[in-house]
């Protein structure tokens, strides 16, 4: 299997249960292409997810506008390797523009660069107002100013419920979250505050995570990087196994397309 599909799949599970949240749409499960609308309007919350090798038609991508039309949330189309190219052109005739690529990232769990006393820097979340909390500092890490929308503390307080999620912060200065399901460990949501970066918290998060799920059983974990957080991915043992292309739409106050360029 190519390793990057283990990138998708973790992915996909994790759009799957968001989608069980309150205040969030989903729709998933026929010709490999699944919906997610968490109802925060960030395109980066949003995701049109296609199975990578999969044909993708226009009357996918048309049902896919139609079900983010409904909220006018921008949103992202991750294509993975493997996609065939009619599906970039299907999605660029329709008014979606390329956005910088992401990266899918995988690392071996037994390679811990840090030690006990730096891994034990990240802390869990316990209970709804720590959850409230971890979702405010993932806000302002990713650079949003001013109070997170109401759906996401509530989608955060949701997760430090479930067992399948590990939200981790360090003083809550940075952040990150691990999700297992099924065969698959997934890393997200690892930002540090503007006022504490270059401090080393980011790294300290993600040793925490790959601790953990060593801890749970997982030999790798997974990642979806930005282009800004690919170095530091790499200095903490991951590898880059495919590029992923990333198109996005983003609508105007009366719903009409508004074209991101790149």
């Amino acid at each position: 299997m190519n390793e990057y599909r283990e990138v998708y799949d973790n992915l996909a599970f994790l759009l799957g249960t968001f989608g069980d949240m309150a205040g969030t749409r989903y729709s998933g499960g026929e010709g490999g292409v699944a919906f997610y609308d968490s109802g925060v309007p960030d395109a980066y919350e949003n995701y049109a997810l296609l199975e990578p090798a999969r044909p993708v038609s226009e009357e996918t991508v048309s049902r896919g506008l139609e079900f983010f039309a409904r909220s006018g949330n921008a949103h992202i189309w991750p294509i993975f390797p493997g996609a065939a190219d009619e599906a970039r052109k299907i999605l660029e005739d329709r008014g979606l523009a390329r956005n910088e690529d992401f990266h899918a990232m995988i690392a071996e769990t037994s390679k811990i660069d840090r030690n006990d006393a730096d891994m034990n820097l990240a802390e869990a979340v316990r209970g709804d107002d720590e959850a409230g909390k971890w979702a405010g500092c993932v806000w302002r890490g990713f650079g949003s100013d001013g109070r997170p929308p109401e759906s996401f503390v509530s989608n955060a307080r949701s997760m430090a419920r479930m067992d399948a999620f590990t939200l981790v912060h360090v003083g809550l200065k940075a952040t990150g979250m691990l999700y297992a399901s099924g065969e698959t460990c997934g890393i997200y949501y690892v930002a540090t505050s503007r006022e504490f970066r270059g401090r080393g918290l980011a790294g300290a998060v993600i040793e925490g995570l790959k601790a953990r799920a060593r801890r749970l059983g997982f030999g790798r974990v997974v990642l979806l990087s930005t282009p800004s957080g690919l170095g530091l991915y790499l200095k903490h043992g991951f590898k880059d196994v495919g590029t992923v292309k990333i198109y996005r739409m983003d609508y105007n106050n009366d719903g009409a397309i508004v074209t991101a360029k790149k």
